[in-house]
């Protein structure tokens, strides 16, 4: 990836994020490359911003329709213009939509970067905190959601900061939902862990009921590379072979 001005150049697109709340950042990159993907005919992208995830998953699934939606009008302005001008445009579709409200089909994927900044404000709020304040679409609010425009074999994938990682598996639970697949991401060896990456879907016994022990995803599912740990950086500036395999579709120089 390289940035000229506002525009960020990927191998196969261009994606501007000038007229956006949220810019292009890391989690949304890992979350695009990351979510299982093969196999999936429906996504949708819930905050989609200047529709960056959208267009990954564009790349990496020819076969997929995707819809994506924000209640920022300037956002998917700037995201139906980024998708015009992809190779992607006709299976690519951006609509002012708020999520809450969402009733139009079922989806094999629902994938988000959703706010995690919580600010306790009350004021109104500039596109950008809104954007990002967790009443807008909490994980809680994205799973419970989002278990309602499922198709049965369908998932719900976003990153997370890590210590929200149990309350959304709770949120999750009591939507039917278990995790499936669980990435935990280091910016380097000796970091903590601060982001992860997860999916959640429902997990059905043979008998039609719902299990909730955590399994994982059938291997045609997968992205290029399934680490239990992620670790970004090897030194400064100087990415981990794994994180070359992960983005390696996308960014110009991995």
């Amino acid at each position: 990836m390289t940035k000229r001005n506002s525009v960020f150049r990927f191998k196969q697109f261009e994606c501007s994020h000038s007229k956006s709340s949220m810019k292009i950042g890391v989690d949304a990159v890992l979350i695009g490359a990351w979510a299982g993907i093969k196999g999936v005919r429906t996504i949708l992208d819930v905050g989609t911003g200047c529709g960056i995830i959208a267009l990954m998953c564009a790349q990496r699934n020819a076969d997929a329709q995707i819809e994506a939606i924000d209640i920022d009008a300037d956002s998917i302005a700037e995201a139906i213009e980024n998708f015009n001008a992809s190779p992607w445009r006709e299976r690519l579709n951006a609509r002012v939509v708020d999520f809450n409200s969402y009733a139009h089909q079922k989806f094999d994927l629902i994938i988000s970067n959703p706010p995690y900044f919580k600010s306790g404000i009350d004021a109104p709020l500039s596109p950008r905190l809104k954007a990002r304040h967790e009443d807008t679409l909490s994980p809680a609010v994205l799973l419970t959601k989002g278990a309602e425009l499922l198709t049965d074999a369908g998932r719900i994938a976003m990153v997370l900061p890590a210590d929200r990682l149990e309350a959304a598996s709770s949120a999750a639970r009591s939507a039917g939902l278990s995790v499936m697949r669980l990435c935990k991401v280091k910016g380097h060896m000796d970091a903590p862990v601060k982001r992860v990456l997860v999916e959640f879907a429902r997990v059905k016994k043979p008998n039609g009921t719902v299990d909730h022990k955590e399994t994982s995803c059938p291997e045609e599912t997968l992205a290029p590379v399934d680490p239990e740990f992620l670790i970004l950086e090897e030194s400064p500036g100087v990415p981990t072979s794994a994180h070359r395999t992960l983005c390696a579709d996308f960014y110009l120089y991995y």
